[in-house]
Formats: C-alpha cells, structure tokens, sequence
C-alpha cells in the first residue's frame, strides 16, 4: 500500500517536513492548494522537489478554478522537471479553495471541461482551450529547451467522491483520489461509477483504476483511552475538518453515525450562535483546517467523533482493517497528521504501521 501524508504548505516545512517522511518510507507527499489557509502549493512543492530524492510528489489537490488549465499543467510540468518522475496532478473542484471565500465547488461542466483540457495537455502538450467566447488550439513551445517536463510522463489523479466526478475520473483519469473510504463496499461503488464513466466514454480500462483515499489513522497505545490528550492532539485538526465539511454541505450529518451526530448537531447548534452575520460563517467556519484545533471547538473532539472519522485502533487493528482495504482494492492512504506534532505522528506511524506492513 502506498502511505502518503499532508505537507503543510509552509516554506520551511515543506522542505524539512518532505525530508523527514522520504526517510520514514512513505511513499507520497500530498501538497494541498487552499490560498486562503496556507502558502502556495507549487512554490512549496518546488522547495521539496530540489531537496528529496525519491518520495513522489503530488498536489492534493490542485483546485480547478485556482488557475486555468494551461496554468495548471506548466506549473506541475515544471515541478516535474526539478524532481522528473516523481510528480503526479490530483485535481478537484475544491473545497475550502472555494468554500472560504464563500463560494461553491466549481460547476460539474465547468470542471468536466477543465479537466480534459488538463488531460490533453498533461498526454500531448496541445488541447482545444475553451475561453472568453473563443475556441482555440493551444500547444506548449519550446519543450525542447526543458523550461517544462511533460515527458515523465505525470500521471493524472481526479479527486471525487459523488457518481458523476467519479465518472469523469473514469473517463480522463489515470487515478482517483476519493474520501473517507473504510469499508470495501465503498471502494466498489468508487470502482463501479469510474468504470460506468470509462464506458459512456468510449474508453477501455485494462485495469482497475488506482485509488487513493483521503482519510486519518490514530494509532492508540496499550490502555490508551480515546479522550486522552495525545489522542486528541494526533486527531483533532482532521475531526474538526470533517465537521466543518459536514457544515460546510460538502457531506450529510447522515453520514455520521447516532452517537457521533448528537455531537455534530451540538456543533451545529454552537455555529449557529457565532457572533457576526449568518452570511458571512464561511470566514469562521474553516479555521484551523486539517492544522489545528481551535480552542473553542476542542469540545467537539471526542470519542464519539473519533471513531466516525478515522480509522482507530492499536496498530494490530490498524494493519488488519488497512490490509481489508488493500485487498477490496485500495491502492493508498492520504493522511492528515496535526501541524503540531507532525514529527510524532509521522515518526509512530512510520513504525508501528509502514515497517510492518
């Protein structure tokens, strides 16, 4: 199975933070793209890509109206051609890209269409670009000259969770990034609705495409509560993401299961009293995403939350509900470790997981 983990977009630690995991044995470095919570993705990927030799480097994800596509693809072409081989495109419609400022996730059309002009130019270097009431063929020069790397080649991993984007990543994808997944039922249906995509599109796939799922492990000790300090610490920052998405509409509170929505609707009621006007939540409502824990919401993380939203359990546990995935088809794991006590946690999953898978 493939390990990868979020790299915090911060300069200095997307250099010593890549570093340190490539030592550990993950395998992935996932570098998100939200402009109004952290530094740029690409300037931070290039830092790691000049200073690691081997982890494979990968936006997760790179939002599609972040940037237009030919943006898009001769900023990761050129992160390819510092590190060539080791990088790969995720791309979705965003989340809190969008959602901070207020905004919904790109439009399905608006992203089918960018993303297969992502995909012609990351397979070919051309495309016909769409924009401004023209349509026009668009190609990279100087390829020759190597300012950009599309040759590695980079393969193209479409984020989506509903029917319709994992159609899509059937249709143009080489992977799929997806989220939560912790049954295999749920990565047959993942597989299922690519693969109904792939054939509405006339495209045949010889095999399965590989799939990555965006999710969090707590690895408990022996006689460790899940109230603990350390625990709430190491799962936090991802609990509380997950209750924002939830807030946010980008998942149902029927996701949840009783216990843990009683503690979701107690969220719900507490956002609801936040000072300052309704319309403007969404400047409060991601703070501290996938990073911290805000001091008011620490409330929120609690057993019940825990288990609904990470894979937990003592690292036997751990390694046998990963190992069920693996079988079902799960190629990888895209980890949220806290930004305080990142060391910590990459270093004991690294040892009580990786080196033992």
């Amino acid at each position: 199975m493939d390990f990868g983990t979020l790299i915090f977009t911060k300069p200095q630690r997307a250099i010593s933070d890549t570093r340190r995991i490539e030592e550990l044995g993950f395998t992935t470095a996932w570098f998100p793209d939200s402009q109004m919570i952290w530094g740029d993705v690409y300037a931070c990927m290039a830092l790691a890509a000049a200073n690691t030799s081997k982890i494979r480097l990968a936006t997760g994800i790179s939002v599609a109206s972040n940037r237009i596509p030919p943006v898009t693809v001769h900023a990761i072409g050129t992160i390819n051609e510092i590190a060539p081989g080791r990088v790969m495109l995720g791309y979705g419609t965003g989340h809190t890209g969008r959602r901070v400022m207020g905004l919904p996730p790109v439009k399905f059309a608006d992203f089918r269409e960018q993303t297969r002009v992502i995909h012609d130019l990351l397979k070919t270097g051309e495309a016909v670009y769409n924009a401004e009431g023209l349509s026009r063929k668009i190609r990279f020069l100087h390829r020759d000259r190597h300012f950009i790397n599309l040759d590695g080649p980079i393969p193209f991993y479409v984020a989506a969770n509903g029917p319709r984007t994992l159609g899509l990543a059937g249709e143009f994808g080489d992977g799929i990034i997806t989220t939560g997944v912790a049954t295999p039922e749920r990565l047959q249906a993942v597989f299922r609705h690519a693969e109904e995509g792939a054939r509405a599109a006339g495209r045949t796939l010889e095999r399965r495409l590989p799939c990555v799922s965006l999710t969090h492990v707590v690895v408990t000790r022996p006689g460790e509560r899940l109230d603990s300090p350390r625990i709430t610490q190491m799962a936090g920052p991802w609990v509380i993401t997950c209750l924002h998405a939830i807030a946010a509409g980008y998942a149902k509170p029927r996701s949840l299961p009783p216990d843990a929505r009683k503690i979701y609707d107690a969220y719900a009621d507490y956002l609801a009293h936040l000072p300052g006007p309704p319309e403007e939540r969404y400047l409060d409502l991601h703070n501290g995403h996938c990073t911290f824990v805000p001091e008011r919401e620490r409330r929120f993380v609690t057993p019940e939350t825990i288990r609904a939203t990470a894979i937990v359990g003592a690292a036997d546990e751990v390694i046998a509900q990963l190992k069920t995935l693996e079988q079902g088809g799960l190629d990888g794991v895209f980890l949220n470790p806290p930004m305080d006590g990142f060391e910590e946690y990459v270093d004991e999953f690294a040892r009580e997981i990786i080196r033992r898978m």
